[in-house]
């Protein structure tokens, strides 16, 4: 199969690695993995139930998208307001971008393009910052051809974003297309799930994690919705009835499902579950 032409280009360019690197070691602090779970939650999008990145980087698109109509247009001061209000969105887009970079893979593919994503929107803010100094100090000719350059910027660092979303499906639910069960499936006897361990059954075509406490069973699904790890190798606390995913310490309530810290956004499915005659039986919770 040949590869998007985005990954041809960066699997050639290891030096991106070194972007990658440095990116990392200056948003650490921030959103790395030290930083407060209360922030990181709130930069990635858990409270949304949707990823943040993309839906602030409307504002800049759009406010950069408005400085060259109004360029063109003639009107001076709103473009040079309009360029303000892209760098100041640009640069809280950057944040909420490094948030969810920071946890996205170890690959080095996502990671290259990440790394180019990274270099041509860091290209367009500079170039944006460059045409306010330039407009400010009655350049503007040299201002608006500054700002172009950034939208050029703009442009392919988008279209590069696109690959890690559309192609890659960094940012995306993956168990959305998980066919979970909706009548009673039998899917393990009762002797064979043993207290504290996690186990993975198949629901029909659905991957289900148990869990055992005494004599009450909860249920999952066994896919992190975040990158897809695998929920059964991870560690639970049944004191909070918290399952942490294995790979990027996604947190997640066994009762609901329901995200309690990210990077992952969506809810792993809950399963209601049923013990009769020595067997286990599970389907997904009703809307």
């Amino acid at each position: 199969m040949t590869k998007p032409w985005v990954s041809a280009v960066t699997n050639k360019m290891p030096w991106l690695d070194r972007v990658t690197n440095v990116a990392l070691k200056l948003t650490g602090p921030l959103v790395g993995e030290q930083a407060p779970r209360s922030l990181k939650d709130l930069l990635v999008g858990v409270p949304l139930g949707h990823p943040l990145h993309p839906a602030v980087v409307a504002v800049p698109i759009g406010a950069w998208t408005s400085t060259a109509l109004l360029d063109m247009a003639g009107e001076d001061r709103a473009a040079d307001l309009t360029v303000l209000l892209g760098l100041a969105s640009g640069a809280f887009s950057a944040v909420t971008g490094a948030a969810q970079y920071v946890d996205a893979t170890t690959e080095d593919e996502p990671r290259r393009i990440g790394a180019l994503h990274i270099l041509m929107n860091s290209a367009s803010l500079t170039c944006y910052g460059v045409s306010s100094i330039l407009r400010a100090t009655n350049r503007r000719d040299a201002g608006r051809i500054a700002a172009m350059a950034g939208y050029g910027f703009v442009l392919a660092g988008g279209m590069i974003g696109g690959e890690l979303a559309y192609v890659l499906g960094i940012g995306v639910d993956h168990a959305a297309f998980e066919r979970t069960p909706t009548k009673w499936v039998d899917v393990l006897a009762e002797d064979e799930l043993l207290e504290g361990q996690p186990k993975r059954v198949m629901a029909r075509k659905a991957p289900v994690v148990l869990y055992r406490h005494g004599d009450i069973v909860y249920a999952t699904g066994a896919t992190c919705t975040h990158l897809g790890g695998p929920m059964d190798k991870g560690e639970v606390d049944f004191s909070t009835c918290i399952s942490t995913c294995p790979w990027h310490g996604s947190q997640f309530d066994i009762c609901s499902g329901a995200v309690v810290h990210g990077p992952a956004i969506a809810p792993l499915t809950a399963y209601q579950v049923r013990q009769q005659e020595g067997r286990i039986s599970v389907r997904a919770m009703p809307d």
